[in-house]
């Protein structure tokens, strides 16, 4: 009954924004506006989504832009610099801030962000007693990034046989503080790490953006849930110890700023669309302090507030909830999940319109919309140019917001083919190592690797008075309402 009650209200939500969403504007429209700091010819309303590359036979096809949106968990939120977010790494300046957002790191799908909330930032019984009023790393907002993608050639050449749940990409890989994890120690990487710029005798695919599957976490089981991962320039090396000299030396993966991908010269570009706070999207915010008659201002001065003030405890391993918020209830199940990750959407449409009493007003009129995921089916190649196995049988489709290509069903009526297309014969990039050797195989990890989605950050969040959505505290009230009967 209380599941039942929890999924109508979320399904409310959702509805409740979808008049926003349809006077958000096409995404042709929010990428145009954003084509000043992201150039190419890949353009929304290009019809050919296209980038044509001359660098050697094997780097010469015409390539298709994917552009998808993923969401990164972090400590600080991003800076707006000359009408732009980037990172608040870069110290006010443009372009130190645009390499810091993306400088070898790992995102997630929606879901997946959220998937890293619960399975492993929110847990009280996994925390220190004395860090009981801080979340992991001192998360607080999930950071919305448009991301636009080129593969090289050598990636769908090398990947093209193994690549399982998540077409076009290869093996996601973890990363931690600018460079790739270690399997042990410092230096034993992971063949994938190894074969960004042809490292050990590893082929030079190049620095392909990694992708897999996080579906089967037991502690929080999300549909949709891929992680993926970045590289750039320096793959191996930490952020403190990536020189300039380093940097010449090996591939780009994020191109610079206000350049596209081509799967030659760099890989991928992004724009960051804007956030939603944690506090936020669970109701803290909508939660009365007595004390003031006010709603408490963040997660910790609630938590602070009474010693019984518990976001999240659920057992370490399984995950089975033990006491916590109405939004957090019934934390095993896929169906509650997925009006989880639905409301996360659903409070970043309405803080757009209504605000946030923890968003500066400045940054958030610079916020913009997402795009649907069929907007973004929309603009985006068919799979079957990208993944040749979707040219065959019931081909495939273009699914959520992270555009994973997934197989359809025999009436769904998906494309397989058109105007003359025939899928590119592509060659792997040399290497006298066996397939056994160049193959990644990352130990099995119950809890997730390397440094997750999350960013730290030295900065804190601003706030300022502007009111949260009355709709999320309506809803919010109607859930403890509910888990109350």
């Amino acid at each position: 009954m209380k599941l039942r009650i929890i999924l109508l209200i979320a399904a409310g939500l959702v509805s409740t924004v979808s008049a926003a969403n349809s006077m958000s504007g096409s995404l042709s429209e929010t990428a145009a506006d954003t084509s000043e700091k992201i150039t190419s010819s890949s353009s929304p309303n290009d019809d050919n989504k296209s980038v044509e590359s001359s660098n050697g036979d094997n780097r010469s096809t015409k390539k298709s832009a994917l552009r998808a949106v993923h969401a990164r968990v972090q400590k600080d939120h991003p800076k707006l610099v000359n009408g732009v977010f980037v990172s608040s790494f870069g110290n006010g300046d443009l372009k130190a801030g645009y390499l810091s957002a993306m400088d070898t790191v790992n995102t997630a799908s929606v879901e997946g962000s959220l998937m890293y909330v619960q399975a492993e930032g929110i847990n009280i019984n996994v925390r220190a007693k004395e860090e009981r009023c801080m979340r992991k790393s001192g998360m607080a907002n999930i950071v919305f990034y448009e991301i636009i993608i080129v593969q090289t050639n050598e990636t769908l050449a090398q990947f093209q046989e193994t690549w399982g749940e998540t077409p076009e990409y290869g093996p996601m890989l973890p990363m931690d503080s600018g460079r790739c994890t270690p399997l042990s120690g410092e230096d034993d990487f992971p063949p994938g790490c190894l074969q960004f710029n042809g490292d050990d005798g590893q082929p030079n695919v190049g620095p392909f953006v990694g992708a897999g599957s996080k579906l089967k976490d037991v502690r929080a089981p999300y549909l949709k849930n891929y992680w993926f991962s970045f590289p750039n320039t320096c793959p191996l090396k930490g952020w403190k110890d990536k020189t300039d000299e380093c940097r010449k030396k090996t591939r780009k993966g994020l191109c610079d700023y206000g350049k596209g991908p081509d799967g030659v010269e760099c890989t991928f570009a992004y724009n960051i669309l804007g956030w939603v706070t944690i506090d936020d999207i669970v109701g803290i915010t909508a939660i009365e302090n007595p004390e003031t008659e006010s709603a408490y201002a963040n997660f910790t001065e609630w938590c602070m507030a009474d010693k019984n003030n518990t976001e999240f405890a659920a057992d370490a391993e399984t995950g089975e909830f033990e006491t916590g918020l109405p939004f957090w209830e019934d934390p095993l199940n896929t169906t509650a999940n997925t009006a989880r990750a639905e409301a996360v959407v659903a409070t970043y449409m309405l803080t757009l319109t209504e605000g946030s009493t923890q968003i500066d007003k400045t940054a958030l009129a610079s916020f913009r919309p997402l795009p649907t995921p069929e907007e973004l089916a929309a603009v985006n190649p068919p799979c079957y140019m990208t993944v040749e196995a979707c040219g065959s049988g019931n081909g495939c489709k273009r699914v959520g917001y992270s555009q994973i290509c997934t197989p359809c069903k025999a009436d769904e009526g998906c494309e397989t083919g058109g105007n003359g297309f025939a899928y590119p014969k592509l060659e792997k990039a040399f290497t006298k190592l066996s397939d056994e050797e160049t193959t990644t195989k990352l130990k099995n990890r119950s809890k997730s690797g390397g440094d997750g989605t999350t960013a730290g950050s030295r900065s804190s969040s601003a706030a300022t008075h502007v009111t949260f959505p009355i709709a999320v505290k309506i809803a919010v009230g109607l859930l403890i309402a509910a888990l109350a009967l």
